[in-house]
């Protein structure tokens, strides 16, 4: 006889899919809390009063990558993961109520720490992290055995996402030890644990989840040349080591004992990292000329030139951090408060806003029926977004180095971006899940990339 529980295992799923619930999570939670704190603080930058707001930085940015940037590749992951391992995404539920639980965390936390040191405070600030960690680990656990039942041979990709995800499990742990310096009343926690969750959430986990679906989807998608998989081995790993490094030397920065053993991790770290991103693009042969003509130019080579625009602001940001890092093994100092934000604008606003609205418009179904219609208005997004991290890293550049204006110049490209995502969030809140044409809700299928099949 067939249990009953057999038969709920391979019944058809119902209700809402969690690509559907945690894409509009995502851009709602960077459309109004994750970039209204960056525009406050921006702001407050500009005035020259940021010591005002000393907790706004680290809420906007958690907001913005665990938010905003999580929730999208958890929720991206939820459409593409059952098509690319060939297996249904079973207990859908799970992974929508991970979701909920990561968005009403970050939303909690930016509630509970700008409040006076109290006990409401302490509460409302282990509740947010616990609830995030329990978030993240329900969709992780749901991934986890959507791999292990997969009849699909192990593959690079698998396991470049694999890391990613490590990576973000890390960042969660952490982020309680970040919780019980802040539950002792401390407006923030100390500098060094705040770079180390930051680059374990950005170097780590973002870049390696975009570095395994390159691997999976681009070759094929961009008709690029066979794909060199030594090379992108060798890239990821030696970035790997770089991020270790790196993430190490941050939290060695918190021992009082080991402050130059920390500087000198990250000083060396930079290095690997930026070689890395080097030789991943190498095996990856992006910045080759494509294998052949695509049949639907307008589908593809749009997407090629924004992935390549995408990757070379990777490229920058992790430069600008070697300069940093070599001046400091030259005898100077290390980079300053606006030097590493510059960094970090260009990682954040030029390579991840990027390389999600580019990759969103082609793989998100509805979403990219909808944004391939529209190709002047997604060249125009991605054109503000270029402008707007191009303004504001130089701008930052330019405080730094005591310039006049700076602080205007990288206003407005915080503006640029503001604007692109504004349009961007609600183009996707409004489409995702939904058929395309008639606004009726749908359902995302095993197997699907997409809502629109393209003959190249």
């Amino acid at each position: 006889m067939v249990r009953k529980d057999q038969l709920m295992r391979h019944a058809p799923a119902t209700g809402p899919h969690p690509t559907t619930v945690l894409l509009r999570l995502s851009v709602l939670l960077g459309a109004t809390a994750g970039f209204t704190l960056g525009f406050a603080l921006l702001g407050a930058i500009v005035l020259g009063r940021a010591d005002d707001l000393p907790w706004a930085a680290l809420v906007q940015v958690q907001v913005q990558v665990v938010g905003f940037v999580g929730l999208f590749v958890l929720g991206t992951a939820a459409q593409l993961l059952p098509g690319f391992l060939a297996r249904p995404l079973t207990r859908r539920g799970l992974v929508i109520r991970g979701g909920s639980l990561i968005a009403g965390a970050l939303l909690l936390r930016a509630v509970a720490q700008p409040l006076d040191p109290s006990l409401l405070r302490s509460v409302g600030l282990w509740l947010a992290a616990v609830a995030e960690a329990g978030g993240v680990g329900l969709c992780l656990y749901r991934y986890a055995d959507l791999v292990r039942r997969t009849v699909q041979p192990p593959d690079l990709w698998r396991h470049l996402a694999m890391i990613g995800f490590g990576f973000l499990g890390l960042s969660v742990l952490l982020n309680l030890v970040a919780t019980a310096f802040l539950a002792t009343g401390r407006a923030v926690v100390p500098d060094s644990l705040d770079e180390a969750l930051v680059h374990l959430e950005l170097a780590g986990f973002v870049v390696f989840v975009v570095f395994g679906v390159s691997r999976k989807v681009l070759p094929r998608f961009l008709l690029l040349q066979p794909p060199r998989d030594a090379w992108l081995r060798r890239g990821a790993g030696c970035y790997l080591v770089g991020v270790i490094l790196v993430s190490a030397g941050y939290l060695l920065g918190a021992v009082p004992t080991a402050p130059t053993l920390g500087r000198a991790f990250l000083i060396v770290g930079t290095w690997p990292q930026l070689v890395g991103v080097l030789l991943f693009l190498h095996g990856l042969n992006l910045y080759r000329p494509p294998a052949r003509p695509s049949g639907a130019p307008n589908v593809t080579d749009p997407v090629r030139r924004w992935s390549r625009l995408a990757f070379a602001w990777l490229v920058v940001a992790n430069g600008l951090a070697v300069v940093w890092a070599t001046r400091a093994f030259l005898g100077g100092p290390l980079a300053t408060f606006f030097e590493t934000t510059a960094a970090r604008h260009a990682f954040a606003q030029g390579f991840v806003l990027t390389i999600v609205v580019a990759l969103g418009s082609r793989v998100l179904p509805s979403y990219s029926a909808w944004a391939i219609r529209r190709p002047r208005l997604i060249e125009a997004l991605i054109s503000a977004i270029t402008l707007g991290a191009a303004l504001r890293v130089a701008g930052e550049l330019v405080t730094a180095w005591g310039g006049l204006a700076g602080e205007a110049v990288a206003g407005a490209g915080g503006a640029f971006a503001v604007v692109a995502f504004g349009v961007f969030a609600v183009a996707v809140f409004a489409t995702i899940g939904r058929t395309p044409g008639t606004g009726r809700q749908t359902q995302q299928t095993r197997g699907s990339t997409g809502s629109t099949t393209v003959q190249r």
